[in-house]
């Protein structure tokens, strides 16, 4: 995330500024994958792509606005902006 603060000056220019989140502060996430064969091939197999991962931060995004009655939020989602959001 980008952060400026009131006179424009960069607040977040190294991973000094802006921490990234270790382990024991991101919630745990299970992925799993659903096994549909393809009906239009012999096999069964399909071409192989992205998992259904990127679409889970605006998943998460979408579902703690509509939790709280909100148009819109920022991402990323920090702990602080959610408990922000919250009050």
């Amino acid at each position: 995330e980008i952060v400026y603060d009131s006179e424009g000056q960069l607040l977040t220019g190294t991973f000094m500024d802006y921490l990234i989140p270790s382990a024991s502060e991101v919630p745990s996430v299970a992925i799993t994958h659903l096994v549909t064969p393809s009906t239009v091939h012999e096999l069964g197999t399909k071409g192989a792509g992205e998992g259904g991962t990127i679409g889970a931060t605006a998943a998460l995004a979408n579902a703690i606005a509509d939790a709280l009655s909100l148009s819109d939020v920022r991402l990323p989602l920090t702990p602080d902006r959610i408990i922000a959001l919250i009050r």
